[in-house]
């Protein structure tokens, strides 16, 4: 018996699959500096800073959340995967490789 393959365009074949993201406005830690995110995934996140990031680099950050139960911290380290200038800041993208709530 024959197999068929599947159609060109279903995920089988197609390059790797992102986690959806979400747009988000919220504010973002790294070291001395501050910026805000811009989205968000279960896997990654984009945001804009005032400082440049080198491509390859691990960064550290916290992202502080308001919840009903009370302030939530989200600790992340990840590295930079892309860098790109942002109406006078730096757009940062970071795949995440380690998060702990606090």
């Amino acid at each position: 018996m024959k197999s068929k393959s599947p159609p060109k365009g279903t995920s089988s074949n197609t390059q790797r699959a992102r986690a959806d993201r979400v747009k988000a406005e919220l504010p973002i830690t790294l070291g001395n500096h501050s910026g805000k995110i811009r989205d968000i995934s279960a896997t990654g996140i984009y945001f804009e800073i005032p400082e440049e990031k080198k491509l390859g680099s691990q960064v550290n950050f916290v992202i502080d959340l308001t919840t009903p139960g009370g302030p939530l911290q989200v600790q992340c380290t990840g590295q930079v995967v892309r860098v790109q200038n942002a109406d006078g800041k730096f757009g940062i993208a970071v795949k995440i490789t380690n998060s702990e709530l606090k």
